[in-house]
């Protein structure tokens, strides 16, 4: 039996009843042991979490209570699965991770051994290591090339329900991919949680372009916990587009551990209403000869709000890094809010190093050009977010992922 945590009464959950778990577990019996086990420990750790600090800086600026499980505490009973687009490719291994379990559990081995960001979502990670059921399964073989993008799609839940699902990416060497992950609500009337873990590890020489459009309803809540692990001579570049949720949390971790590897990290976020877009991330180089680029543009209206708290991490041993961060704000309505909060911590000699943030308001001039030549007020700001955008847009590389990104703007606006 397990029993109910001491903390508990400072947190309003079926998360932490004592069936909870048993009732899961009893569902997935069919897991290999040491699956079930897993889930076990992480189970433990959950219960084990101390009590919620009131100042914790990894929440600085945040509303915590609003990315809480107290009012989606029900896993969901039917979740829509993760759909996977893409023909069979030799050399590659793609697949929903339930049928990965089933079908080949030994390619999860390494599941235990893996990290989630740590950057404060301490109980979404354990949580989602008990209970992910949905996300995908995606390998190559060493020396693969694939110039057609492999695409995936995964739902948020209804009816105030939770859903877990962890995706897990290894590239090995010398192999080069891009692929597009949208995440979309199941149904558009109700909301739920929907909390996405993924692991990404690049071996020797191996290229990931990864796009990622998250326009879930917003009447969901959306958790982004990442890890990337780069190998030596490796590259990674990530755009990802946030327009949905009424809240979202995201944590991504890149660790440039081989030398020479390449980490590029680009986002664009567009808030209406109320929305609230929580970002942390940590660039951490452990090898010498290491390149990171963050940019983080935010483009808020109406009241919504967007906090970016980031790092540059470097270790003694990663001379010659060379790393930039930065966070740009554009507010298009007088209560809406940005805060920032980049840093450095650097241990070594021979780096060069940089870090800032700006928040501007939208510029009176430019609206009011626009605005005298016949153009709409909705269309105008749309031009204004398009041109603010337009120097990560033009990172996605082919003019069809270009176009994707530029489309999903637009449509946000009508």
């Amino acid at each position: 039996m397990v029993s109910t945590p001491s903390h508990s009464k400072h947190m309003d959950s079926q998360f932490l009843t004592p069936d909870f778990f048993e009732s899961f577990s009893a569902k997935r019996s069919w897991e290999p042991g040491w699956l079930a086990d897993f889930r076990k420990d992480s189970w433990d750790k959950f219960l084990s979490l101390p009590i919620k600090k009131n100042k914790d800086e990894r929440w600085r600026f945040s509303p915590r209570a609003r990315l809480g499980f107290s009012n989606f505490d029900q896993l969901a009973e039917s979740p829509k699965p993760s759909i996977l687009n893409g023909q069979k490719i030799e050399g590659i291994l793609f697949d929903t991770l339930d049928q990965t379990i089933l079908n080949a559990p030994s390619s999860l081995l390494d599941l235990p051994n893996m990290q989630g960001p740590n950057l404060g979502a301490d109980d979404t990670f354990l949580l989602g290591c008990c209970f992910s059921e949905l996300g995908v399964f995606l390998k190559t073989e060493k020396g693969i090339i694939e110039k057609k993008p492999l695409k995936h799609c995964h739902f948020a839940p209804k009816n105030n329900q939770s859903l877990f699902q962890t995706n897990i990416i290894s590239l090995e060497p010398f192999s080069e991919l891009t692929i597009i992950e949208i995440f979309e609500s199941e149904v558009m009337d109700t909301g739920g949680t929907l909390s996405n873990l993924s692991h990404i590890k690049l071996a020797e020489g191996a290229k990931l372009n990864r796009i990622l459009i998250q326009k879930v309803n917003q009447l969901s809540t959306f958790n982004h916990l990442e890890s990337i692990q780069l190998g030596r001579n490796s590259e990674f570049t990530n755009i990802s587009l946030q327009l949905g949720g009424a809240q979202s949390r995201s944590e991504s971790k890149g660790v440039i551990a081989g030398e020479g590897a390449s980490f590029n990290n680009f986002s664009l976020s567009l808030g209406n209403g109320e929305q609230l877009f929580d970002q942390r991330t940590v660039q951490h180089h452990i090898s010498p000869h290491g390149k990171s680029n963050l940019l983080y543009k935010n483009a808020l209206l109406d009241e919504s709000k967007s906090i970016f708290s980031g790092l540059i991490k470097v270790d003694p041993i990663a001379q010659n890094t060379d790393a930039y961060q930065t966070n740009r704000n554009l507010l298009l309505s007088a209560n809406a809010e940005a805060d920032s909060l980049p840093g450095l911590e650097i241990l070594a000699n021979e780096v060069k190093c940089s870090h800032g943030a700006t928040t501007s308001k939208i510029d009176n001039q430019e609206l009011f050009y626009l605005l005298s030549r016949g153009i709409h007020r909705n269309v105008a700001e749309k031009l204004i977010v398009l041109g603010f955008f337009d120097e990560i847009i033009r990172e996605a590389g082919t003019q069809e992922t270009i176009e994707l990104l530029r489309d999903e703007i637009s449509h946000h606006f009508n």
